[in-house]
């Protein structure tokens, strides 16, 4: 189950357009990695609006993110040069979930992603 249906993504962002479904549900995977599955322990409609606002975007950015950089996503190196040429990926990796710090930004805000119990 993903927490993002087509029309919500394609109003926020519209970036995919091949197997939108599956690239949503594997967002929503992650997503759910990165806030300690707290929103499966809840549920998401009990969430406030506010809370379920802001996963939903944070869903939408994430898949974004696995659309553009899918193929460097596991790479083992964080970066790396070519003669005058250099390259670093800015990303973050928590729970062995690699994403954006927008991600994590809309995340935080919903309070589910403090390490605490």
């Amino acid at each position: 189950m993903t927490y993002v249906d087509p029309a919500f993504y394609n109003d926020f962002s519209g970036l995919i357009t091949d197997k939108l479904n599956a690239k949503l549900e594997k967002a929503t995977d992650q997503i759910n990695s990165l806030t300690y599955n707290r929103i499966i322990g809840i549920g998401f409609e009990n969430l406030t609006p506010f809370q379920q606002d802001k996963v939903k975007k944070a869903v939408c950015l994430h898949a974004d993110f696995i659309e553009q950089y899918g193929e460097y996503i596991n790479m083992p190196l964080s970066g790396f040069s070519a003669g005058s040429i250099s390259v670093s990926f800015n990303a973050q990796k928590i729970n062995g979930v690699t994403t954006t710090q927008e991600v994590i930004n809309y995340l935080n805000q919903t309070g589910l992603t403090c390490r605490r119990l």
